[in-house]
């Protein structure tokens, strides 16, 4: 009697273990889902980094018409009053031995223009400044955007992966509930041990606990999703339909081109490079003159508001004969922030042509590791039915046939994942060659082989 109440106990904790596993699965469902091209859509448009990198672009762009602006006239309107001690003189003496009225009330006005005539080309070199710098806000824009793209891409195809694992697990799970059940039948007549169901027991408990790990993990896909498209809340990535199709606009160029790639981070250290050579350019212009015509109204009166007024226009020329040594300081600076621009451009280039090379061959690999896996996977398929007919037949044991189970389901699970590590590659290649775009991410998580 105690002998089967241990088997009803047994049974229903197989029952309960499964139904847990199944909760455990649909844990997520009441999150609200997205699909790819909303959630593209949207994290462009909200994410908060997306923002701060557009509103940067802004303040740069408008920062090339500060710097132009020293090209066009400035006019200068200016008033004021002093309230002197003594008398003091209202207007200038324009005449010898003849004094203008006298007050201790001063009042003026003052309306000035002022002509830049001759920098010796520092606005210039500023302007360029300023447009290299708006330059590399825009292209620094579009790196952001590359990678926000990317970092979608990236939750979308882990999410497939993790139901492609999902689906393989349960699989296995009504596999090893069946046989619970057959070895339950077997067992009232005695022809298997308690310690077969034993056995199947633990593969139930080691199958349920890679779920957990593969629930955990989505969940985080749910939270870095949210994050990515501007909410504290997690969401739930649709995964779209698979075509299965790889169109050829997704492969990658031939390698024979790498070199000639400009990517966001390349074009980024090209407008840096630019912006120090302008401000080289500025700092050693800033031992030429400065030459500037002028124009001015002059209006005062006492404290009787009687306004007289006057005109001067003149030449106004600039030139700092001793400054201490700082425009050689100046100057030595901005040849050295060139060098370092250009080593640090050179450096970016091969940083890319790199990264470019190893995501090549990553996807190239990916490929055809793929292939072969696909193949293992089909023969262990059949093997493993091989081992079930032979463990019907009473010609090995259960524990060689859950063995050989586990093996064909890591098989399946290791050659999956490779097929989204090479969609990933290929994500990556993209982002890092620039020609990431929304429609063609969309394009890749559809093309799943």
């Amino acid at each position: 009697m105690k002998f089967k109440k241990n088997k009803v106990i047994q049974f229903l904790s197989a029952v309960f273990l499964i139904a847990s596993f199944a909760s455990t699965l649909h844990a997520n469902n009441g999150l609200p889902g997205i699909g790819i091209t909303e959630a593209l859509e949207t994290a462009l448009k909200k994410n908060p980094i997306m923002k701060s990198v557009r509103a940067q672009r802004d303040a740069t762009e408008a920062g090339i018409g500060a710097a132009k602006s020293d090209f066009f006239p400035q006019i200068l309107v200016s008033s004021g009053y002093t309230h002197f001690k003594e008398p003091n003189i209202i207007v200038p003496i324009h005449k010898v031995g003849v004094f203008p009225p006298l007050d201790n009330e001063i009042y003026e006005a003052i309306t000035q223009v002022k002509v830049p005539l001759f920098s010796g080309g520092r606005t210039l070199a500023g302007t360029r400044a300023a447009r290299a710098s708006a330059t590399e806000s825009a292209v620094q824009e579009d790196l952001t955007e590359k990678r926000l793209i990317e970092g979608i891409v990236q939750i979308y195809i882990q999410s497939q992966e993790l139901q492609d694992k999902k689906g393989l697990i349960i699989a296995r799970l009504q596999i090893l509930q069946q046989r619970y059940r057959e070895l339950g039948l077997l067992l009232n007549e005695g022809r298997v041990s308690p310690a077969d169901l034993g056995l199947v027991t633990s593969s139930i408990e080691l199958t349920r606990s890679d779920s957990l790990e593969i629930e955990s993990g989505f969940y985080q896909l749910t939270i870095r999703l949210g994050q990515l498209v501007g909410t504290n809340s997690p969401i739930k990535p649709l995964v779209p339909t698979q075509d299965g199709l790889v169109e050829k606009v997704l492969l990658p160029d031939s390698l024979t081109a790498v070199s000639q790639v400009a990517g966001p981070e390349v074009r980024i250290a090209q407008a840096q490079l630019e912006r120090t050579q302008a401000l080289r350019a500025q700092a050693s212009r800033s031992f030429w003159p400065e030459i500037s015509g002028f124009a001015s109204y002059f209006a005062r009166s006492g404290g009787d508001l009687d306004m007289t007024g006057e005109w001067a226009i003149g030449l106004n020329i600039s030139l700092p004969i001793f400054d201490g040594g700082r425009r050689i300081a100046n100057v030595r600076a901005a040849k050295a922030s060139v060098r370092a621009a250009e080593q640090g451009h050179q450096a970016v280039l091969q940083t890319q042509n790199a990264a470019l090379r190893i995501a090549f061959e990553q996807w190239r690999i990916f490929d055809i590791r793929q292939q072969h896996l696909a193949q293992a996977v089909g023969s262990k398929s059949q093997s493993v039915i091989a081992q079930r007919q032979r463990y019907e037949a009473g010609r090995i044991s259960l524990s060689e046939l859950l063995t050989q189970e586990t093996e064909l389901l890591q098989l399946q699970i290791t050659e999956r994942g490779v097929v989204y590590a090479g969609q990933l590659a290929l994500t990556n290649y993209h982002a890092t060659s620039g020609t990431l775009t929304a429609s063609l991410a969309e394009t890749i998580v559809r093309s799943v082989p």
